[in-house]
């Protein structure tokens, strides 16, 4: 099970280690493959889905990947169940080693500390190829808005513009005021 949490990633391109394609590769989701990805993530449409990859082998048997995925999809607005248009343009950088390069941390049962400033773990390289569309579905999955609102749904209670005052102060004196005061 890849990172999605599905069997096979829809978009599945795998890529020998063993022969990088040197200019990369492209990938285009294809009108089957867009109706499904819709279908999977519960989606109104995906319009368009591209991505881009490099593959750069490294030492010991390791590869890097990296690139960008940009589309444009349609979801329902949480608020008001009206289509609502996303576009996605996000990058993404792998590492894979091999099992007998891995970090410790990677092993079963040890403890896993997340830092946000240092950079991912690498995955694990676990056969001979690397499946750069399953790559991409992960990271146009994790780029989707969770809670899509279109911009003028309102919800009961949503403040549209800040009340202005001058200072915190000159509210509450507005408040300490008797009723015949105020205006």
């Amino acid at each position: 099970m890849n990172a999605t949490g599905r069997e096979s990633a829809i978009l599945s391109r795998p890529v020998d280690v063993a022969h990088l394609p040197p200019e990369g590769v492209d990938i285009v989701a294809g009108e089957r493959e867009k109706t499904a990805l819709a279908t999977a993530y519960d989606l109104v449409a995906v319009q368009a889905l591209s991505a881009t990859a490099m593959l750069t082998p490294g030492p010991r048997g390791s590869v890097s990947v990296e690139g960008r995925v940009v589309a444009d999809i349609m979801q329902t607005c949480v608020v008001s169940l009206v289509p609502v248009d996303q576009h996605i343009d996000e990058p993404f950088h792998l590492r894979f080693v091999r099992s007998a390069d891995a970090p410790s941390v990677l092993r079963p049962g040890a403890e896993v500390v997340i830092e946000p400033s240092v950079e991912d773990p690498p995955e694990i390289l676990d056969g001979p190829t690397i499946d750069v569309g399953a790559i991409v579905e992960e990271t146009f999955v994790l780029a989707i808005d969770p809670y899509p609102r279109a911009p003028s749904a309102r919800l009961p209670g949503d403040v549209l513009e800040p009340a202005v005052t001058d200072s915190p102060f000159a509210a509450l004196a507005a408040l300490a005021k008797p009723p015949a005061e105020k205006g």
